[in-house]
């Protein structure tokens, strides 16, 4: 089989396995094929022995489901899934994807992509839909760990504002009871105490919530956006407000 035939029957992102599927070539030759391809500028390497297509006329969810092949396992998460649930209207050009492997926070790239693989903890990864999507699958966090997930991270989302923007966009997508379970498994104290007061300021079903969701009424203060100036205007639900209320409630 020719390289040509070869290359119009791979998937958009494919492994050395693939090829040797589709081209029974030797093992010798898949891998002198596989880097031919990437000198020659018709692949990108993801990571070993994954590569992707040099496709025209490329697509957002195709570089998706490149980016979630850098990391195996790994989620759109933070900031990039706000955007896939349609709860922001703000992209950055930066893809983040959340990882349970060890490893620090980097930023690499794919082609013109940047993307920013943040690890977390095991017991932190988990919240995870997967949807079809052109030439594989996008695994992408639920609205729902969405939201809590960047309350613990609000420097990966544009600060609380912007997640106060989401909750208001998201009363087609975000459900009270989801939310509620996915607090009361979520390990972090603070997160669930800034849901509860995004709730009070938004009247987003403050009271179900409240009387659902446990928070620790001995725990030290935290700052309700840590991203934005450390300038205490009030205090709730042991956190020192630090953004002003009109803010989040005129959030758009």
């Amino acid at each position: 089989m020719t390289t040509r035939e070869v290359l119009a029957r791979l998937p958009s992102v494919f492994s050395v396995d693939d090829v040797r599927r589709v081209s029974q070539w030797e093992d010798s030759r898949v891998w002198v094929e596989t880097r031919r391809w990437v000198q020659r500028g018709w692949a990108t390497r993801l990571r070993r022995g994954v590569y992707s297509l040099h496709v025209m006329g490329r697509s957002y969810p195709l570089d998706l489901v490149e980016a979630l092949h850098v990391v195996q396992p790994s989620a759109l998460a933070y900031w990039t899934a706000l955007g896939y649930h349609h709860l922001t209207e703000q992209l950055p050009p930066t893809v983040i994807i959340q990882t349970p492997t060890p490893g620090r926070t980097i930023t690499t790239s794919i082609r013109e992509l940047q993307v920013r693989i943040v690890h977390v903890q095991p017991s932190r990864f988990w919240g995870i839909t997967s949807l079809a999507a052109e030439d594989g699958t996008i695994t992408v966090t639920t609205p729902e760990k969405t939201i809590l997930d960047c309350l613990d991270r609000l420097d990966l989302c544009g600060g609380i504002v912007e997640v106060a923007k989401a909750i208001k966009a998201g009363t087609h997508v975000l459900s009270p009871v989801a939310m509620a379970h996915a607090a009361f498994r979520y390990d972090s104290d603070v997160v669930r105490r800034r849901l509860l007061v995004l709730a009070q300021l938004l009247d987003w079903h403050p009271s179900w919530l409240a009387a659902r969701i446990p928070v620790a009424s001995t725990a030290g203060y935290a700052w309700f956006d840590p991203t934005a100036p450390h300038k205490i205007l009030s205090r709730s639900t042991r956190l020192y407000i630090n953004v002003a209320t009109e803010d989040i409630v005129n959030a758009e």
